[in-house]
């Protein structure tokens, strides 16, 4: 497949799957000579890394068993906001079956603000290895995920 097709295919995938989106419904794409359905209820992340990386990552997940995170570490550490607001630091992950995916929720100690969570940080060989990520994180890296966060 040439370059310019393959742009056009991605490009009518990405506009396909805003509209379904935008509409919350199914969504049907042709991709490399396939028909795709995406569902609904799909797990869609969009994430953009500035700076150095310059990096689009687009993720569409569906049709896999439920996995339920796992909280891996609370860090000793919190998070304070620029208005004062003090954030627990807490480290989760979730085995996708051949990688652990890990990312951190910071939870507000004030019930009246929403807590707010990264993108994925991390993709690990396997559990330990995520819990030993983990261990690593300083105060200086949790504050740049903390602006990362939504």
């Amino acid at each position: 497949m040439h370059m310019r097709e393959t742009a056009k295919e991605v490009t009518a995938l990405l506009r396909a799957l805003a509209r379904g989106l935008e509409e919350d419904r199914l969504v049907n794409v042709e991709l490399a000579g396939e028909e795709i359905e995406v569902p609904a209820d799909a797990d869609i992340r969009v994430q953009y890394h500035a700076r150095d990386e310059k990096e689009i990552s687009i993720r569409v997940i569906w049709d896999r068993v439920a996995v339920s995170s796992e909280l891996i570490r609370r860090h000793e550490d919190q998070v304070q906001d620029q208005s004062g607001h003090l954030y627990d630091v807490l480290i989760y992950g979730e085995n996708l079956g051949t990688t652990w995916e890990g990312w951190i929720d910071f939870v507000p100690l004030s019930a009246a603000l929403p807590s707010k969570r990264t993108g994925r940080e991390t993709t690990q060989p396997d559990r330990s290895a995520l819990e030993y990520w983990a261990t690593g994180l300083e105060p200086l890296y949790l504050a740049g995920a903390f602006e990362r966060a939504s």
